[in-house]
């Protein structure tokens, strides 16, 4: 038998790296404008968003678009309470929940060091130095603790979920989140588009879901924008409408 010595290095060592420059550079960031209605302050919210994601947090969805008009038309949603936006990406929801003077304010995505980053970037954009408002990662249906203690170890009066449903298979992942996070009295938004009109079923499921874990489901807004992808397939209209839900618990009215 051969020694270690002997044999052969079948390794192909640098063969197959691409040198460098061989790849294009990824997209640059970009930075987008969200203008409020007059007279709210500040009118315009800064948006940063990564040249692109395999997590599509790159976009910034109409879904989270139609929800920020939704606070600013109705601010009590948020006023003086603790707000939690699950799968952020570009944060619209919670920049508009900062500035309508939200309590405390805590954005999360998928613990990915760019997408975090970027998050900070919108942060510093428009509320620098904001003793209210946090960034973190936080992984569906995992440790809860961390997104816990930054509201001091209390959970949630509202949760934030834009644009989530679409991702089927993390659908009781999500929702494990949703019940570890929400406050017995407070309310989860789910706010989305059935991209795939194909699968609108699939994306309801989440509702469904809910429904079955003893969450009270009320829709509180349709509203057309057209589709985010031109080209995509399937009924446009489906493809251009936001739905809007809200999740609490039952309402336990004490005995006479």
């Amino acid at each position: 038998m051969a020694s270690d010595t002997d044999q052969e290095d079948f390794s192909f060592g640098e063969m197959f790296e691409e040198p460098a420059g061989y790849l294009p550079p990824p997209p640059p960031s970009k930075l987008v404008e969200y203008t409020r209605p007059s007279p709210l302050d500040p009118r315009t919210i800064k948006i940063n968003l990564l040249g692109t994601h395999p997590l599509w947090g790159h976009h910034l969805w109409n879904a989270s678009k139609v929800f920020a008009s939704y606070i600013d038309t109705n601010p009590q949603t948020v006023r003086n309470k603790s707000v939690l936006e699950l799968g952020a990406a570009g944060a619209l929801p919670s920049m508009i929940a900062c500035a309508q003077q939200a309590r405390r304010v805590v954005v999360t995505d998928y613990p990915d060091a760019d997408l975090l980053q970027n998050i900070q970037t919108t942060v510093d954009l428009n509320f620098p130095r904001s003793p209210i408002i946090s960034v973190a990662g936080h992984l569906w249906g995992h440790n809860i603790e961390n997104i816990l203690e930054l509201n001091g170890n209390q959970k949630y009066n509202v949760l934030v979920l834009c644009d989530l449903v679409f991702n089927h298979s993390e659908h009781a992942a999500l929702m494990r989140s949703v019940l570890g996070l929400l406050e017995k009295d407070g309310r989860a938004f789910v706010v989305f588009t059935h991209h795939r009109p194909w699968l609108v079923e699939q994306d309801l499921k989440f509702l469904e879901r809910a429904q079955s874990e003893g969450l009270v489901c009320e829709r509180i807004l349709e509203e057309y924008t057209g589709a985010m992808f031109d080209d995509d397939p399937g009924d446009e209209r489906v493809r251009g409408t936001v739905h809007g839900f809200v999740l609490s618990y039952p309402v336990i009215v004490a005995d006479q």
